[in-house]
């Protein structure tokens, strides 16, 4: 018997965070105390609210603070993810239908009363970008799938990852709608450049973690130092693949040493299998922000003496030696030794402070 279409899309939900525990919004960075300041100013009130970043950013958190903070905190949080899912389906799955039997209910109701929060609105048909200027500007209007008068009665969060300057430079993007979101817009910065917040990421995931699956798995401090210095192109969500793998193939209760430090990082050896098929059946490259610099490859011009240990405490060890070699290269000038690394300046030099190295003045 043929599927019925309702069922092969994902129905709107209010959806557990990683872990079934909520996530508290992780403000000790300068990047992140801006946002903070932008979600105290927007939270209260009912005028939509714009999330832009990276992809794993943490969009997701932001809005529920948003939702959290709001007077209606009491309804609904209701998310609808619309990348890569058809016009016809969003439609339906954003407004539902009344005309079926039974009856589908649209996100939109759900939500009222609450937060709808739609995720990568940049991917939108300019149809449903028209659909979503009519709701955020006349809340009552028409229905398009079963001629139902519908009336937005919760508050707005949006999210895109892509870049709208860009889309609506092309045409593929309202400009009124474009204006319209960055009334209140959040921009969310990538981890690279909140490096400050990464000891209490790491400390909040393994309390979710722990709190899920009832163990009592810790992070030693001195493992910590191979994070400062990865480009991280996932963002948070990439840091906590990295933590889940590393809990999963843990000798002991508290991790003395990351994966990536004995040549295992997770990531680094997916990305290896991309790039054998990438190369094999379509000759594709993999992508630029996946060539990055990771704790487990030096560059080719850098040469390191092989450790005579890299257990335990010696982990931290490895890595300021392989940052000494890389500054002794370049003759202790920080911008070549970052080069050298293929890490930024600013990563550099959060590592140097990091790991207590101290550079040399001629």
């Amino acid at each position: 018997m043929a599927r019925n279409r309702r069922d092969s899309i994902h129905t709107p939900e209010r959806p557990s965070p990683r872990h079934g525990v909520p996530r508290p919004l992780i403000t000790h960075s300068p990047a992140m105390q801006q946002v903070l300041t932008r979600v105290q100013h927007y939270a209260p009130v009912r005028t939509p609210v714009l999330l832009r970043g990276e992809a794993g950013t943490g969009k997701d958190t932001v809005a529920r603070t948003l939702h959290g903070a709001h007077p209606r905190q009491d309804g609904a949080f209701v998310k609808l993810a619309c990348d890569h899912v058809a016009e016809d389906d969003v439609l339906l799955l954003l407004l539902g239908d009344a005309t079926r039997t039974p009856a589908v209910p649209g996100a939109l109701a759900q939500a009222a009363g609450g937060t709808l929060f739609l995720s990568e609105i940049g991917h939108f048909s300019l149809r449903l970008q028209q659909l979503l200027l009519l709701l955020l500007e006349q809340r009552t209007f028409l229905s398009p799938v079963d001629n139902r008068e519908q009336c937005g009665d919760a508050r707005l969060v949006c999210a895109s990852e892509v870049n709208l300057e860009e889309r609506v430079a092309a045409g593929t993007f309202l400009p009124q709608l474009y204006y319209r979101l960055h009334v209140a817009c959040i921009p969310l910065p990538p981890l690279r450049e909140r490096h400050e917040d990464i000891p209490a990421l790491v400390a909040d995931f393994f309390r979710r973690f722990n709190l899920r699956n009832h163990t009592q798995v810790s992070l030693s401090p001195q493992a910590l130092s191979p994070l400062y210095v990865c480009a991280w192109p996932g963002n948070q969500r990439d840091l906590e693949n990295c933590l889940e793998y590393a809990v999963l193939h843990r000798q002991s209760d508290c991790i003395q040493q990351l994966p990536c430090i004995q040549g295992t990082c997770l990531r680094k050896q997916l990305n290896l299998r991309i790039e054998h098929y990438s190369k094999r059946h379509k000759n594709i490259p993999l992508p630029a922000e996946e060539q990055g610099w990771d704790p487990c490859r030096t560059a080719g011009n850098v040469r390191i003496p092989a450790a005579l240990s890299v257990s335990g405490s010696d982990a931290e060890d490895e890595i300021r030696h392989r940052f000494i070699t890389a500054l002794e290269k370049s003759g202790w000038v920080k911008a070549k030794a970052a080069r050298l690394l293929n890490i930024t300046p600013r990563q550099l030099y959060y590592a140097l402070h990091k790991l207590n190295i101290e550079v040399r003045k001629f």
